[in-house]
Parts: C-alpha cells; sequence; structure tokens
C-alpha cells in the first residue's frame, strides 16, 4: 500500500512539473471575429477585385472582378449574388452588407456607402462598353474604400 501512494505522489510531482501540452486558457478559446472586423476583411478584398477589374484591359477582365466585388458585398445567401463569378470572400463573413447591418450604429455610415457601392458595381457589369465599366470598377474602389474609412 505504501508502495502505491509514494507511486502516486510520484507521479503527481512529475506531472506537476511537466509543462502542459495545452497552450493557457486564454489562447485556447479565440473569440470569432465580429461583424466590424469581418466588413472590414471583406471590403478589403472587394477592393482589391475593384482594382484589378478598373486595371482589366478587356471586358471579361472587368465583369470578373466587378462580379467578384459584388458577391462580396451581397453575400451568398443574397439574390444577388451570381454563382458564375465565385466567392472570393467566402469564409471571411456573410456578405458586406449583412455584416455591416449586424454591427449595428458602428456599421451605419458604412452600410449606406456599400448599398451604393453595390449599385455602381451592377450598373458596371450591366455596361456593354470597356471604358465605362472600367470607370464604374474604378468608382466602385473609391467607394469601397470610403465605406472602410466610415466603419467606426
Amino acid at each position: 500500500m505504501r508502495i502505491v501512494i509514494v507511486s502516486l505522489v510520484a507521479l503527481l510531482l512529475i506531472l506537476a512539473a511537466t509543462p502542459s501540452a495545452l497552450p493557457p486558457y486564454q489562447t485556447r478559446l479565440s473569440a470569432a471575429p465580429s461583424p466590424v472586423d469581418q466588413a472590414k476583411t471583406e471590403l478589403n478584398t472587394a477592393k482589391t477585385h475593384a482594382g484589378f477589374a478598373a486595371a482589366s484591359d478587356s471586358l471579361n477582365g472587368v465583369y470578373q472582378h466587378t462580379g467578384h466585388a459584388v458577391n462580396c458585398l451581397v453575400g451568398a445567401n443574397d439574390k444577388r449574388f451570381d454563382k458564375k463569378w465565385g466567392n472570393v470572400c467566402e469564409g471571411q463573413g456573410s456578405g458586406v452588407l449583412t455584416d455591416l447591418k449586424s454591427a449595428g450604429a458602428r456599421g451605419a455610415d458604412a452600410l449606406k456607402i456599400a448599398e451604393d457601392a453595390t449599385k455602381v458595381g451592377v450598373d458596371a457589369l450591366n455596361s456593354k462598353d470597356l471604358t465605362a465599366a472600367q470607370n464604374g470598377a474604378k468608382k466602385l474602389g473609391g467607394m469601397l474604400d470610403d465605406a472602410l474609412k466610415a466603419i467606426k
């Protein structure tokens, strides 16, 4: 019996002296990104693609990247989401408009700009003229930058 107790005490001392394989509690539980953080990430991705669209030398290139930006704005659950453009913002949030609505007052000013930017993007996608589509994409990029600045 004495050997069992001594063995248990020794085992407990060894375990107490050995660093835990688990990280500290604070780092094990990471909070999900806030709607504001998600919207910022999506806006940056959409802005990047608006820049690609504005710089494209073909109408199809402008359409492709403008479609990416619009899909980031509306999110995959929106009726305006077009699967043919893909979802370059997948995993970043629920769509800029949805995430800014969820952010409440912090996202209200940016939401208005993002809604207007969505219309500009859709107009660029409907343009049959390369220069007009590029200009629409450029305007879209500027509006997305403004939306980022408007987030509180």
